[in-house]
């Protein structure tokens, strides 16, 4: 009888899990904050004329993004930007206009979303079309602004949008652009 109870009694005591050793391709993560500056640059260049609202555009990161000493972003990784708003070239010298933003960076299988915005202007012709207007009276229409170009290797400031916990060597992985 005392070997039943025995029995009963040790089949109700949970077995522990076993230990599990830590595992040796873990990687300490960081808190990358809201608010934290990420210079990029374009990759490829882009204009009034032929870009479009919505349109996809690369870009790299064009310094480390650090927290403290660790390096969180490296520089050269890839990154996605978007345009904005896009106004072509007017009539009686008015210029084009962009508006680009940056938009993500992927790593290491973690979205970190930026915020931001950069307006490139082309070069304004109101005051040639000003005295055009003097000298022709009425031809003026003909005189248009410019578009304004964004080369490639342009600067594109963000921030990052919400705070992200990502590893403190995220050497690896890259933006899947469009």
């Amino acid at each position: 009888m005392i070997l039943f109870v025995l029995a009963i009694l040790a089949a109700d005591v949970p077995a522990s899990p076993p230990v599990q050793p830590a595992s040796l391709h873990s990687v300490a993560e960081i808190l990358l904050p809201a608010g934290t500056p990420v210079r990029l640059k374009t990759v490829d260049a882009l204009n009034s004329r032929s870009a479009a609202q919505g349109q996809r555009f690369k870009l790299v990161v064009d310094e480390d993004v650090a927290v403290g000493t660790a390096v969180i972003i490296p520089r050269g990784m890839a990154a996605v930007g978007e345009v904005e708003a896009v106004s072509g070239k007017g009539m009686v010298g008015k210029s084009g206009r962009l508006v680009l933003r940056p938009l993500f960076i992927e790593v290491a299988g973690k979205r970190v979303n930026l915020v931001g915005a950069n307006v490139e202007r082309g070069k304004d012709a109101t005051g040639g079309v000003a005295v055009a207007s003097v000298l022709t009276s009425g031809l003026v229409l003909f005189i248009t602004g410019k578009s304004p170009p964004v080369p490639s290797g342009s600067t594109i400031l963000g921030r990052v949008r919400t705070d992200v916990m990502l590893p403190q060597a995220a050497s690896s992985g890259g933006a899947t652009g469009q």
